[in-house]
């Protein structure tokens, strides 16, 4: 899902309040492999009667059910990422991650996605750092804008 140039996004993000989306996608983890769910759905069930049997406190239950939910939500529900001429954002369920095109140092390829980092070399931080942009079925127009929009960024510093 393309937006054009031309339409505006609403956010509550002040980040990307005033910059037109160049590229905005969906990625629905759940739809592109549903037979994970075979999977899942048993350990949850588990870990769910585990929790009951262990306490048998309808508190702690809810609680271990938003937990689950949290830890899964990526896989759940559908996934929002957006590219303007500010940088890079992520919305999930739970929030928005975004990161400024001047604050990327580094970004890396993968087979499912393109991460963006703001730390020059990989580091053990690196997994906490930056934003994981999941390709979907846009592959070669999301590296194709990330690259453009660093060559950009590249311009601006050296003059």
């Amino acid at each position: 899902m393309e937006k054009a140039r031309g339409e505006t996004s609403v956010g509550s993000a002040a980040e990307s309040i005033s910059a037109e989306p160049i590229l905005a996608w969906k990625v629905h983890l759940l739809r592109e492999s549903p037979a994970k769910v075979l999977l899942i759905a048993p350990l949850v069930a588990a870990s769910l009667l585990a929790c009951y049997l262990m306490f048998r406190s309808p508190l702690l239950l809810a609680v271990t059910v938003f937990l689950l939910i949290s830890s899964l939500a990526d896989y759940l529900f559908p996934v929002r990422y957006e590219i303007n001429e500010r940088g890079a954002s992520v919305r999930t369920l739970l929030g928005r991650t975004f990161i400024e095109w001047e604050r990327v140092r580094k970004y890396y390829l993968d087979d499912h996605g393109i991460k963006l980092s703001p730390l020059k070399k990989p580091g053990r931080l690196e997994a906490y750092r930056g934003v994981y942009l999941r390709f979907g079925s846009n592959r070669d127009r999301i590296i194709e804008v990330v690259r453009r929009m660093q060559d950009v960024r590249n311009a601006r510093e050296s003059a």
